[in-house]
C-alpha cells in the first residue's frame, strides 16, 4: 500500500515495515520478521526493483523488526543500519531484558494473536546480523530518502525514529504505535511495559519528538497517523503505560 508518495507500507499482520523510493532506488525501514522475506521479495519484484534495494534502516533491535535483515544483506547486497546503542544487540541477536512481564497480558486475546502470528514467522528470536553500520542521533543517513535519525530510548537503548524532512513523514518504529500489540488498544501510545526495557524512559522520550515536523506518522504497529506529531505525542502521554 502506498501511504505517501513513493513510500509503501508492507505488513503481514502485527508488524509494519516500509519502502522509501527515490530515483528508482529503495531504502527499507525495518525488516519485518524472518518469515516475511518471500513476501518482501514478491512486493519489491512487483515494482521491478529488487536489485536496487540499497539499505535497510532498523528502528531498533527486536526480532519483529530486524527480521530478514541478514538475508537482505547477503542476498540483495543491502547495507544494514541501526543506531549505535542497538548495534551490538543486532550483531549478536541478544536483546536486553524488559522491565515488565508478559503474565499480566495473558488475559488479552490480542496477546495470543500477536504471539502466534510472530511465532509462525520466526520472530521469537533475533537472527544476528553479521555486518551493521551505525548512525547517531540527529544524523542524516546517506541512503535513498536521506532520513534524519532521532534517538528516543526506552523500548530499547537505541530505539528511535526516522524523519523525512522534505516529505513530512516520520517513521516511529516502536517509539509510538497506533495499536497495542498485546492489548489491542488503538491510538497513539508507547509500547506495553512487557515489551520495553525502560518504560518510564519510553514515556520521557516522547518529548524528544516535540520539535519534529511531520504530517504523517508511520508506526511499527498499527495504521498510519495523519494528525501530526504534536497530537500523536499528546495522545501517547494521555494513554500512558499499559
Amino acid at each position: 500500500m502506498e501511504v505517501a508518495e513513493n513510500i509503501y507500507r508492507l505488513t503481514q499482520g502485527v508488524t509494519n515495515f516500509y519502502l522509501i523510493g527515490e530515483s528508482g532506488k529503495f531504502t527499507l525501514v525495518d525488516a519485518g520478521t524472518p518469515g516475511d522475506w518471500d513476501f518482501f521479495r514478491q512486493s519489491l519484484a512487483s515494482l521491478g526493483q529488487l536489485p536496487d534495494l540499497e539499505a535497510v534502516l532498523l528502528t531498533h533491535a527486536h526480532p519483529d523488526h530486524t527480521g530478514f535483515a541478514e538475508q537482505a544483506r547477503t542476498d540483495a547486497g543491502a547495507a544494514i543500519w541501526i543506531h549505535e546503542a542497538d548495534a551490538e544487540a543486532a550483531r549478536t541477536g541478544k536483546a536486553g531484558k524488559n522491565d515488565g512481564h508478559l503474565l499480566p497480558y495473558l488475559a488479552k486475546a490480542q496477546t495470543y494473536r500477536t504471539t502466534v502470528s510472530l511465532a509462525r514467522r520466526g520472530a521469537l528470536r533475533m537472527i544476528p546480523i553479521k555486518e551493521v553500520s551505525s548512525f547517531a542521533d540527529g544524523e542524516v543517513i546517506d541512503v535513498p530518502g536521506h532520513p534524519r535519525a532521532g534517538l528516543a530510548p526506552g523500548h530499547t537503548p537505541g530505539s528511535g525514529v526516522l524523519l523525512l524532512e522534505q516529505r513530512g513523514v516520520l517513521f516511529t518504529g516502536d517509539v509510538i504505535a497506533t495499536k497495542n500489540p498485546l492489548t489491542g488498544r488503538p491510538g497513539p501510545q508507547i509500547m506495553p511495559s512487557g515489551l520495553n526495557e525502560d518504560t518510564p524512559e519510553a514515556l520521557r522520550s516522547l518529548d524528544r519528538l516535540g520539535g519534529m515536523r511531520a504530517d504523517v506518522l508511520l508506526p511499527g504497529h498499527g495504521d498510519p497517523w495523519t494528525g501530526g506529531v504534536a497530537e500523536a505525542v499528546a495522545a501517547a502521554k494521555i494513554a500512558g503505560r499499559s
